[in-house]
């Protein structure tokens, strides 16, 4: 592959660290792609000869099926061998720098079931939050545990400002609630706060969109580019809510050479880290639990706790505090959760090797 043919992974942020996982695939003729578009099955890639429509090989199919290789997601950087005129298949999956799994679902203070990864290889991540219509501090916190524990650094968008009266008040609450957050107001219509917000993402960098349907995530994307990149739609004047106008992911090439991945609004928010990392995200409170007098505080009932303390003073608000407990009740839920998938498939592994060494001995 020529290094004309290079420059444009390189612009959607191939890196020569790869290139060692990557060279046992260029010794059999194969290319190196991006997955750039990924909805109800369907993906498209980069690659050196343009854009073209992924589907799984054969070989491919087989390794999923037994579990050697992980499902695509946007983001993956793959292995792909073309077979037509825009087409190609796909062989293998690259090793990932992270990955961002979908929320798991959960029904009260227990998780229901495991978070299933759906875009890859991010370097940073903006929640972006409706301050006029939706601003939810919870919500954000959620996101954050999500993002912490995946350790994708994270900036907080407030869309919609023409439609606040105090900005300096509001970016004052923001900032107590979320301190070391950097915290961004802008709005995609009149432009305020664009610039600023552009200039934080760096070229050949993938920079993930979050937030519900409405909170203005393609919008944002649009004043970004200066163009008509996302499809938008109509919002309720109301409450500031829209249809899932985005329904599927995309990896957008901005003029500034930085990377925007819009994903659809999501409606429920469940953790699905550890609680070292709820501690994480919640880095204020964690520092003030070390002053409590016994190291196994619960933070509940405890004499000498320094979160009810701080409560009581009024230095910690209440719902702040409650909501911390609450993740971290969620985030023991979905330890035990990976503890029985984990036993489940060592048992199917045990299983599966006396078939095979009772069927290789007759």
């Amino acid at each position: 592959m020529n290094h004309q043919n290079m420059d444009i992974l390189f612009s959607y942020g191939w890196e020569s660290s790869s290139e060692p996982s990557f060279a046992p695939y260029r010794h059999q003729g194969m290319s190196a792609a991006r997955i750039i578009r990924e909805g109800r099955g369907l993906y498209l890639a980069i690659c050196s000869e343009g854009t073209v429509l992924l589907e799984h090989s054969g070989t491919f199919r087989n390794l999923l099926d037994l579990g050697v290789q992980q499902h695509p997601v946007i983001g993956d950087w793959c292995a792909i061998r073309m077979h037509a005129p825009k087409r190609a298949l796909l062989e293998s999956v690259l090793p990932r720098k992270n990955q961002f799994s979908r929320p798991a679902a959960h029904e009260g203070k227990k998780v229901q079931a495991e978070a299933k990864p759906v875009a890859a290889n991010i370097d940073g991540a903006v929640i972006v939050q409706d301050c006029a219509h939706d601003y939810n501090p919870r919500r954000i916190e959620r996101f954050l545990s999500l993002l912490s524990a995946q350790q994708i650094p994270t900036i907080l968008v407030l869309t919609k400002i023409s439609l606040i009266a105090d900005l300096q008040a509001l970016k004052e609450e923001s900032s107590r609630r979320f301190p070391g957050l950097h915290i961004c107001l802008a709005d995609s219509l009149d432009g305020r706060g664009i610039d600023e917000l552009s200039a934080l993402f760096h070229a050949r960098m993938t920079y993930m969109l979050l937030g519900t349907s409405g909170a203005g995530k393609s919008t944002l994307v649009n004043a970004l580019g200066a163009a008509e990149i996302a499809q938008t739609g109509a919002v309720r004047s109301q409450d500031g809510r829209g249809r899932h106008t985005t329904t599927a992911r995309y990896l957008h090439l901005m003029p500034n050479g930085s990377l925007v991945l819009d994903t659809p609004g999501i409606r429920t928010v469940a953790v699905h880290g550890s609680r070292s990392e709820i501690d994480g995200s919640f880095a204020d409170i964690a520092a003030l639990a070390t002053q409590c007098r016994y190291g196994d505080c619960t933070h509940t009932v405890e004499s000498g706790c320094a979160l009810l303390h701080a409560v009581a003073e009024g230095t910690l608000p209440r719902d702040r505090y409650e909501h911390f407990l609450r993740l971290a009740t969620e985030a023991l839920s979905n330890e035990e959760l990976l503890r029985r998938s984990k036993e489940k498939k060592r048992e199917i592994g045990r299983l599966q090797y006396r078939m095979r060494r009772e069927g290789s001995n007759p």
